[in-house]
């Protein structure tokens, strides 16, 4: 059976259908286009002809309102808002709840219904939550919204997905404002990513500033479709058109990416593409590679020294959680031998050193059961031996600084620039331990292959990311003098002290007196203490300091901003796994971005509103002026 509003007809003074005027023939702003009104508002309007003129007459107050194509619906829709009629029927079909006798506190208030605003409302959920668009069209939804109003018709996922597309382009307007008028630079993190659930590629770009109150932001510009062959002017043609769309090519700090060849060229061909006048040093700083990547690249080198360590390892995990009864069978020995932590199993992924060391950890804490079902489970036959067991107690040990260096890396929230050169060089130190005293001969065997290929990229690896070390006013210049006469030679892929110094007094054009004297002042003043145990914020400090040092603190609000990985574009392909899932299999690649953006930017939107200035608050929480037409509604048909 096929429900559906009715539609309306065009009439004359006495009610009669306008010959050549049907609704056949209504077009733009729900006045004339092929077929039916669509636009909810022709609910509560008869459409009329009132001499020769075409009028839209409330259904309440009889009140007769201009009905031109070029008007829209806009003022229909602030009618029915108004309509004292309207509001008078509703109360006595929807009376508002009364105050029992004697009972404290107020009575329930009237509200207006608004579907325009219940749809929003439900589009920006389906976005926040990853619901799938269908969810509309679920009966145990309908009936939900029906018994809240019933006001409230039923709209497909046609009508849905046609309002999330108007919500990521109202609010991509608003961030194209916000990065306008950001005052530092941007960087730039992307990477390539395939959905397996469609077997199409993916180019995650998001963008790093920190804003006029010192917050650092991050937001997914885009999420676009790379089709064909991924070379570097293909990747370069698909992040330069979203540069020049968004208007902030002039703008860039760096562009960080992991070590792919392909990212090499790509870089390259950026460098032609844009105007180095704009760039930091003409350039010189633009690339940035992911250092998490790097250090995977490290300590896979090192791990392989030890390969049939972590191979037992690997094959004891995945032999006893490969079913039900032996992961029953290892639960029961852990119990009995008093181990009842809730800690599990971890199973690596070989390509993710971080991922093995956490397996490490994890099976050493259950050694002794190991130990113990060897005897029990005579198919059990890739125990690490004792001396294993040692190695990769030492090793747990040992990598933690690894780990913790990643860990930290990653983070989006606040910057990693300033604290890369303390990390990188404290990573450095500790294969200088390792091989000058190892504990084990395997030891010294994997620092010397993890210095080879740490010395490899550390050029790579430090430029632009050490200098930011020195807008920390923790360290300054005296952690890059600390270090490099501590762990780095003087010969080969580093630079002394003193010649890397004359680079950042370059950088920095110490030849304006007034930047030198900016600088003079900061690197004479006292150090701000260092506690390892208190998280410091460097953002705050220069917020706070920032007005003394008026041209220090424009060059560090672009070089704090720059992350050292390329985690925040990763961290987009987790969110794309789960909207592109087996049963979403179908998305078109600018419904799956719209979906994407529009979760980061309304996610980005809370703590933007909560935290910056006014200005941006004001651009940011501005609610944009929607007319309902035609083209924004579809009335749905159920049958």
């Amino acid at each position: 059976m096929s429900s559906s509003l009715p539609t309306p007809h065009l009439m004359d003074d006495e009610g009669n259908q306008t010959q050549g005027e049907s609704a056949a023939s209504v077009t733009h702003g729900g006045l004339r286009r092929k077929g039916r009104l669509r636009s909810i508002v022709w609910e509560h309007f008869e459409k009329k002809k009132i001499n020769g003129i075409d009028k839209a007459v409330c259904n309440y107050c009889k009140n007769a309102l201009v009905a031109r194509s070029s008007d829209g619906t806009k003022h229909l829709h602030d009618h029915l808002k108004t309509c004292q009629v309207k509001k008078e029927i509703e109360t006595t079909e929807f009376p508002p709840a009364k105050k029992a006798a004697g009972e404290k506190g107020k009575t329930a208030v009237e509200t207006h219904f608004d579907p325009d605003v219940t749809r929003r409302k439900m589009a920006r959920a389906i976005v926040m939550h990853e619901y799938p668009l269908s969810i509309v069209e679920h009966q145990g939804l309908r009936d939900v919204m029906s018994s809240l109003n019933q006001l409230w018709k039923p709209v497909s996922r046609n009508t849905i997905k046609k309002e999330i597309l108007d919500m990521y382009e109202c609010e991509r307007a608003k961030y194209i404002n916000v990065l306008e008028q950001t005052q530092g630079r941007i960087a730039i993190t992307t990477d390539m990513w395939t959905a397996e659930n469609q077997t199409k590629a993916y180019m995650a770009i998001t963008a790093h500033f920190i804003d006029d109150a010192w917050a650092l932001r991050s937001i997914l510009l885009s999420f676009l479709e790379v089709p064909g062959s991924h070379t570097g002017q293909v990747l370069c043609d698909k992040l330069m058109g979203s540069l020049l769309e968004l208007n902030i090519e002039r703008k860039l700090s760096s562009i960080t990416v992991d070590n792919a060849a392909t990212n090499d060229r790509m870089i390259d061909f950026m460098l032609l593409a844009l105007d180095k006048n704009d760039l930091i040093l003409g350039g010189q700083k633009l690339h940035v590679r992911c250092c998490a990547h790097i250090q995977n690249l490290i300590v896979k080198d090192g791990l392989s020294v030890i390969g049939d360590l972590i191979a037992n390892i690997r094959e004891s995990v995945i032999f006893w959680s490969g079913s039900t009864k032996r992961k029953s069978t290892f639960d029961e020995n852990a119990r009995k031998l008093g181990i009842t932590s809730g800690r599990k199993l971890v199973q690596d992924c070989p390509t993710r050193w971080n991922s093995t060391y956490l397996m490490i950890c994890s099976a050493l804490h259950y050694k002794n059961v190991f130990c113990r079902l060897k005897n029990i489970d005579g198919q059990y036959k890739c125990l690490p031996s004792e001396h294993d067991w040692q190695l990769a107690s030492a090793l747990e040990n040992d990598l933690k600084c690894f780990y913790d260096c990643t860990t930290l890396f990653s983070g989006t929230s606040y910057p990693t620039s300033n604290l890369f050169l303390r990390h990188v060089c404290d990573i450095r130190l500790c294969l200088n331990e390792w091989v000058s005293t190892p504990r084990y001969d395997e030891f010294r065997i994997m620092a010397q292959k993890m210095i080879e290929k740490f010395d490899k990229y550390w050029h790579d690896m430090s430029g632009i990311l050490s200098i930011a070390c020195i807008f920390d006013p923790r360290f300054k210049i005296r952690l890059v003098e600390y270090y490099f006469s501590h762990s780095m030679p003087s010969s080969g892929s580093y630079k002394g002290s003193t010649e890397w110094i004359l680079g950042f007094t370059s950088f920095v054009n110490v030849g304006n007196e007034e930047v030198k004297d900016e600088l003079d002042t900061y690197l004479g003043e006292k150090l701000v203490p260092f506690n390892v145990e208190e998280e410091f914020d460097v953002l705050a400090w220069w917020k706070v300091n920032g007005g003394n040092y008026p041209i220090l603190s424009q060059i560090a609000r672009d070089i704090l901003t720059i992350p050292v990985t390329t985690v925040a574009s990763e961290s987009a392909f987790s969110i794309g796994g789960r909207f592109v899932s087996p049963y979403r299999n179908r998305l078109h690649p600018s419904t799956l971005e719209a979906l994407m953006c529009s979760q980061s930017w309304i996610r980005a939107l809370c703590g933007v509103v909560a935290s910056t200035s006014p200005a941006y608050a004001k651009i940011l929480d501005e609610e944009p002026e929607i007319e309902t037409d035609v083209e924004a509604i579809e009335v749905y048909e159920e049958s």
